[in-house]
């Protein structure tokens, strides 16, 4: 007899393998990155809802995520013990940890009258260790609630704490030796009052200027804020990273090419730039076991169109 918790978690994973049949041979009828100018995607999913992507990244390589990208303020709330065994699981399975969002946790202001220096370096020395441990290439940092201008603050000094921010950070990473970087999302004006767009993003990083400081984009952001996907041209050698969700259905996971007419342009500005690294489904979901799947297959299929084009 088996437990009812372990009937689930045993159904769940076959439910997985099932929906992830479709997508089988699907690898081999993706141009490979010279026929498509250089353009090349590896595909990852974050965190969402109660699927537990850590605990379940083994499912998600059967499902064909080359990745998965865990929350910083989630593997943080980890003992230590905890965090190795979870760190150990994830790395005998062929879906690692390559990015990592959700930085700092909104208690924790890095602009403002109220940030506390000392609290603040203690948790990025920290969290950087782990994110390190990992073996993640990139570290998103949103933290729309960390990064919120109080009303009535000069939006000029808190760009410099932003700066000042990103450069301690950037210098611990170097300090460390670390192998990431960080890269820098935009939010929509709903979840930040600063930094909006792609090309605002593009700007604290110039102005930043640290080796280790560079910029994401997220399409639904993107989409959101009404962005030429064009900017991408202007951006690209400062992009490391890509999120993505259905604009067009309030942020769900994407189910069909055709579905969101934004999808072409952002996927042919991609293509121009020439784009060569990883993009994760970073969406809301009731049946994750359904819409991975599905969502992985738009994801596929819009970059087999863009590289057809």
């Amino acid at each position: 007899m088996i437990h009812r918790r372990e009937f689930l978690i045993r159904s769940l994973g076959a439910a997985l393998a099932t929906a992830a049949l479709p997508l089988r041979g699907l690898a081999d009828a993706v141009p490979p990155a010279e026929a498509c100018g250089g353009f090349h995607l590896r595909y990852g999913v974050t965190q969402s809802g109660n699927f537990d992507i850590l605990q379940n990244s083994a499912t998600l390589a059967q499902m064909g995520f080359d990745y998965c990208e865990p929350a910083v303020v989630r593997t943080m709330s980890l003992s230590d013990a905890d965090f190795e065994a979870i760190r150990a699981k994830v790395a005998a399975t062929p879906c690692r940890v390559e990015s990592m969002n959700s930085f700092i946790p909104g208690k924790m202001k890095v602009v403002g009258p109220l940030i506390d220096r000392a609290a603040l370096d203690d948790y990025v020395q920290k969290s950087l260790a782990r994110a390190n441990a990992f073996g993640t290439k990139i570290v998103v940092f949103g933290s729309g609630t960390a990064r919120q201008v109080p009303e009535g603050f000069p939006r000029e000094q808190a760009w410099t704490q932003l700066q000042d921010f990103l450069r301690r950070v950037g210098d611990e990473i170097v300090k460390q030796n670390y192998g990431f970087v960080i890269g820098i999302e935009a939010l929509r004006h709903q979840e930040s009052n600063i930094v909006n767009t792609t090309a605002e993003a593009y700007q604290l990083a110039v102005d930043t200027n640290h080796p280790k400081i560079n910029i994401i984009c997220d399409f639904y952001h993107l989409a959101t804020e009404h962005e030429d996907p064009v900017v991408l041209r202007k951006v690209k050698d400062r992009l490391v990273h890509l999120h993505f969700a259905n604009e067009c259905n309030a942020r769900a996971f994407p189910r069909d090419a055709a579905e969101c007419p934004a999808y072409v342009p952002f996927f042919a500005n991609l293509r121009a730039i020439g784009y060569n690294g990883r993009i994760s489904i970073e969406a809301g979901t009731h049946d994750f076991a359904a819409d991975a799947p599905l969502g992985l297959a738009t994801l596929h299929k819009l970059y087999s169109d863009a590289c057809a084009a």
